[in-house]
């Protein structure tokens, strides 16, 4: 007589970690709202940018100049949107343990690595999907207001999904940077602090110091926005971070993160 194994596979176990996490973050209200600024930011960022192109045609500072737009130009607020996406994954996260529900979450899974690695699923998922769907819009009216006006622009279909789809990679990889540092932190005050710090205040001190100026390059925000945005490096004498190479920058930023908070989940009390 052989006895049955009582264990779950472990990839059914994980796609319901994940599936449970989805429906913990889109339950609260607050979530949603923050998902819809975000998305509000990047698409209205766009539009107000196409008006404003499209009003310098009338402008008398103008006069004579050929006005001209880029595509990149209308994702560029994908770097303002990353401050919502960052603010509401460490909400997530840290909500967890200012509830005590990471506690319950925790018991449900027979180990701490699916919990974290299902909540990084799904807040990248989120953030790749605010991107996308932000630039797409954004990018969606910049093709119906422009055209047909004297702005130079002529974008292909081709390159707005290449951007769109760059935007959501952008906002995914600082979702899970996120989340590793609140998961590694634990408490909202702390992590939302070391994650603005690190996003936004990090990139200008940096560059702003004489002699390590090109650490800045190398910061999550500087090295990942070569992905979405064309602009010089911080330190002209050098070679700046081609895209990809920038954006594995951020993608190491956000795994160094999760690892360290994995380490730290299973070395604490929930």
């Amino acid at each position: 007589m052989t006895r049955r194994s009582t264990l779950t596979p472990a990839r059914p176990l994980f796609i319901g970690a994940v599936a449970a996490e989805a429906v913990k973050l889109w339950t609260l209200r607050s979530h949603r709202v923050l998902s819809a600024v975000a998305l509000l930011v990047i698409i209205g960022s766009g539009a107000l940018l196409s008006v404003s192109t499209q009003a310098r045609l009338t402008d008398p500072r103008f006069a004579g100049q050929t006005i001209t737009a880029e595509p990149m130009q209308f994702v560029d607020s994908v770097l303002w949107a990353q401050i919502v996406v960052a603010v509401l994954a460490v909400l997530a996260v840290t909500g967890e343990y200012t509830s005590g529900q990471a506690r319950l979450s925790l018991l449900a899974l027979p180990g701490r690595s699916p919990w974290l690695a299902a909540k990084a699923v799904v807040l990248a998922t989120l953030g790749f999907l605010i991107g996308v769907l932000g630039a797409a819009g954004s990018l969606g009216l910049s093709m119906l207001i422009l055209p047909g006006s004297d702005v130079v622009y002529t974008p292909e279909p081709g390159e707005a999904v290449v951007l769109a789809l760059h935007s959501g990679a952008y906002l995914g990889a600082i979702a899970v940077l996120a989340t590793g540092l609140a998961a590694a932190l634990r408490h909202v005050a702390g992590a939302l602090t070391a994650v603005l710090g690190l996003l936004v205040v990090a990139p200008l001190l940096l560059s702003s110091i004489p002699g390590i100026q090109r650490a800045a390059d190398y910061t999550p925000t500087y090295a990942g926005r070569r992905l979405i945005s064309d602009f010089p490096s911080v330190a002209p004498s050098v070679a700046q971070l081609e895209p990809w190479v920038g954006f594995g920058v951020l993608a190491l930023w956000a795994v160094v993160a999760l690892l360290t908070a994995g380490v730290l989940l299973h070395a604490r009390d929930a």
